[in-house]
């Protein structure tokens, strides 16, 4: 087997066992508030603890992954994971298992900031869409089946078979990493040490921002915590501006955002996913509180989008990489939005066929938009920097989703406790399910234009000249001063 393909079994593989991470422990929430005896607001932390966590650090990741060597960082991510999963396996209470999270988000940031990069380096450039299309399927299925498994899991044994089991998965991974990836030795590795004044500000500033965004709606957005969270989010942000102009090695080079594929890529990114995050938290209270499914049915009702994706994600790439054209994105956020849009018309007497035909929509859209806006951005940085670009692909993936989360749950609660007459809402249980439904509409409604947001700013993304069609029209441009300007054009220009 060619080493391309090698590198991405390896990647695949480590890139499905932490994106399904961040899903599989959410189906074990209330059987951890009864374990520990601890209300759902405490246990709620063993989630978004590793959320925080994974998104303050990826791009950190990314950039040391550039620093001092891709393999080396992503297989040090999987010694960290591996380490959290057999701590976590044994914790005596809710606050152990807390911060054992912690330590396994760390080793997930490692690995996901550097398997972009890593797959990048492996695949000609003229295959670079069709290798991220697989991993960008990957990255779906993971996510979508975490309940599954974490579900199965627990049908099989307690709360700490979601450790255990993993354990040795996480071996298989690390043997995988170490025969098959390489670490290239290039001559533009940048110089320099690792920015740590800007590491902590960036990570103060995407931590404290998304605790504020996923708190809000239960604290309450007036309240003295979300100010002050949202009022040290802006300072770490003022801080963080003001370190990333004038060092010489910056964790996150602002330079990249005067490149307009790269910016409009990363936005086009966030502004999807801020759509389709309600898919995966909408549709289990429409399936299961309205609609009356069990969990079993739910997860096979919606491992549509990840079998749409599965299916059609490196073909999405491969076009990408034949034909180059620029609307390929466009269209595939249109055609996210449309399913959205179809969401928001389900009634309590949907046929489930009808409902999964839905479902595809947006799971195909999902294919045609990810794998070459994906490959836009690895193409769009300098070698030297795919590490970062593959950590601002995971960080505005995770951004997005939590952002959507925030939005649409608000929505659906403002919504359904107004349609039900009521002031407060303890749990959607207590609301009666045409009012729920009601909703869920909306909420979808919201999503949809989220999406179409994403169409008008991946519409304004410039033309680009593929590799397969030969070299560069042009040389590279001069490399900019630490932390401004614009990079030189890289993989692909």
């Amino acid at each position: 087997m060619a080493y391309k393909w090698r590198a991405l079994l390896a990647v695949s593989f480590g890139t499905y066992m932490a994106t399904m991470d961040f899903s599989i422990i959410n189906v074990a929430l209330p059987t951890l508030s009864d374990e520990f005896d601890r209300p759902p607001d405490v246990v709620i932390w063993a989630a978004l603890t590793a959320a925080l966590v994974s998104t303050g650090l990826t791009l950190t990741a990314g950039r040391a992954g550039d620093l001092f060597g891709r393999k080396r960082i992503y297989l040090g991510g999987w010694i960290v994971f591996g380490v959290g999963l057999v701590f976590a396996s044994t914790a005596p209470n809710i606050e152990v298992l807390i911060a054992c999270r912690a330590i396994q988000a760390v080793g997930v940031s490692m690995a996901v900031g550097t398997g972009n990069a890593i797959i990048t380096e492996a695949f000609p450039d003229h295959e670079r869409g069709k290798a991220l299309g697989i991993v960008g399927s990957v990255v779906g299925a993971g996510l979508m089946t975490g309940p599954i498994v974490g579900g199965a899991l627990l049908g099989f044994g307690d709360w700490r078979a979601l450790f255990y089991l993993r354990i040795p998965i996480v071996f298989i991974a690390f043997a995988l990493a170490v025969t098959q990836i390489r670490e290239p030795q290039h001559a533009d590795r940048p110089a320099g040490k690792l920015d740590v004044p800007g590491a902590v500000t960036l990570f103060a500033f995407l931590a404290t921002a998304l605790l504020a965004i996923n708190r809000g709606q239960a604290w309450g957005w007036g309240s003295p915590q979300i100010l002050g969270l949202l009022a040290v989010s802006v300072a770490s942000f003022a801080g963080f501006i003001r370190i990333e102009t004038t060092s010489r090695s910056p964790v996150l080079s602002l330079g990249l955002f005067k490149q307009r594929t790269f910016s409009i890529a990363v936005g086009a990114l966030v502004l999807s996913f801020l759509g389709q995050s309600a898919t995966l938290f909408l549709m289990p209270f429409y399936l299961v509180e309205v609609r009356g499914y069990s969990t079993v049915q739910t997860g096979l009702i919606l491992a549509t989008v990840p079998s749409m994706m599965l299916l059609l994600s490196a073909y999405s790439g491969q076009v990408s990489d034949r034909y180059g054209w620029r609307h390929q994105t466009t269209v595939g956020i249109a055609v996210v939005a449309a399913g959205l849009l179809s969401l928001a018309t389900l009634e309590a007497s949907t046929p489930a066929v009808l409902i999964m035909a839905r479902l595809a929509v947006i799971g195909i859209g999902s294919a045609i938009f990810m794998s070459p806006n994906s490959s836009d951005v690895m193409g769009s940085v300098p070698r030297s920097m795919l590490g970062t670009a593959s950590a601002s692909l995971a960080t505005g993936r995770t951004v997005g989703t939590s952002v959507g989360l925030a939005i649409t749950g608000a929505v659906l609660v403002y919504v359904a406790a107004d349609a039900a007459g009521l002031d407060v809402v303890a749990n959607t249980r207590d609301l009666p399910p045409s009012a729920l439904l009601d909703g869920i509409r909306a909420s979808f409604l919201v999503a949809a234009a989220l999406s179409f947001l994403g169409v008008v700013a991946s519409s304004m993304r410039p033309p680009t000249v593929r590799a397969s069609y030969g070299p560069p029209l042009t040389a590279p441009a001069a490399a900019a001063p630490p932390g401004a300007g614009a990079p030189e054009e890289g993989v692909a220009s």
